[in-house]
């Protein structure tokens, strides 16, 4: 591959904030003839890979602080994405995010804890009820009050029963940051949140490839642990099945993966699907992606479209 092409693929990695992950892949296969990566890029690389590995270093120790300050006012709060995706990576500091969210299971220890991120935090924003935005040191935080919802209120009815009832199971796990462990939702459950955060980053404002990896990389870490059968029928249920299938073959058809390492696959999109979903994914598209993938999740996709035009009149009339 050309200097030129090496130069147009650590700026898209950059702009796709993958660039230290795909910094390990190059330097384990740098002794291969076909790289021709020349030494002022893969210095530039290098340094570009350092200074983000002393970010998330920095960023690491916040979020363990965050936690524990959080923990002793007798809160409990659960960890969600990225970081504990973050967490599975070789380098979890090669996992580009400052992004928090922290879920709070009972409405009265979250309310304390959005009054603490009031008192304590910057830039102040509640964009719904259920969340608060904030930024605290280095980090951008979001109180969650719910783990995820949805735009089209009957698919948001249904995964609401399905968190409660799982939650209520006991499906729960924990993650090691900074030598501090931190509570966080069980493998099963986490698979669900990191797939359906996918499919509706692609519907309100377009596909990012580090959301597929973290996928890849749960299901590599985790995998052994989640009940398929169990995540199949949520599935099922929420009218994703299409896709997941979509974003299955994404896996394994950009990142290696193997069709038993995807078990929510049942059948293959066609070839020009895919062709379609990894030029979005390459691309790092922004646009609303809802219409593009109507016949794929209609319910879903039409409620993002409405939900959109909503707040665009919303932000008009401010």
């Amino acid at each position: 591959m050309s200097a030129w092409k090496w130069q147009q693929v650590f700026a898209g990695a950059k702009r796709l904030h993958i660039a230290p992950l795909l910094y390990d892949g190059v330097q384990a296969c740098k002794d291969q003839f076909f790289m021709q990566l020349t030494d002022e890029l893969n210095n530039e690389w290098a340094q570009h890979t350092l200074q983000a590995e002393k970010r998330q270093g920095t960023a690491a120790s916040e979020v363990a602080e965050l936690l524990f300050q959080l923990g002793q006012l007798q809160l409990r709060p659960i960890l969600m994405e990225p970081w504990t995706a973050a967490s599975f990576y070789d380098c979890p500091s090669h996992h580009c995010t400052t992004l928090v969210s922290i879920y709070y299971p009972y409405s009265t220890q979250g309310q304390k804890a959005d009054d603490w991120a009031r008192n304590n935090g910057q830039q102040i924003e509640t964009p719904q009820s259920h969340l608060l935005h904030y930024e605290w040191k280095s980090l951008r935080v979001e109180h969650r009050h719910r783990m995820l919802s949805l735009n089209n209120k009957l698919n948001d009815i249904t995964l609401q029963n399905i968190l409660s009832k799982e939650w209520l199971d006991g499906g729960t796990s924990h993650v090691t940051i900074q030598g501090q462990r931190i509570e966080t939702i069980g493998p099963t459950l986490h698979l669900l949140i990191n797939l359906l955060s996918i499919i509706k980053t692609t519907l309100n404002e377009g596909l990012t490839l580090w959301q597929i990896v973290d996928l890849g990389i749960l299901l590599r870490r985790q995998g052994d642990r989640v009940d398929f059968v169990k995540l199949q029928n949520w599935i099922e249920r929420l009218h994703f099945t299409r896709m997941a299938q979509l974003i299955g073959m994404v896996l394994t058809g950009l990142l290696g993966f193997s069709i038993d390492e995807v078990p929510f696959m049942q059948s293959a999109p066609t070839e020009s699907d895919v062709n379609s979903f990894a030029n979005d994914l390459l691309q790092a598209s922004e646009h609303n992606g809802a219409p593009k993938y109507l016949r794929y999740c209609p319910g879903e996709s039409l409620s993002s479209v409405v939900a959109s035009i909503t707040h665009s009149l919303g932000n008009v009339e401010e």
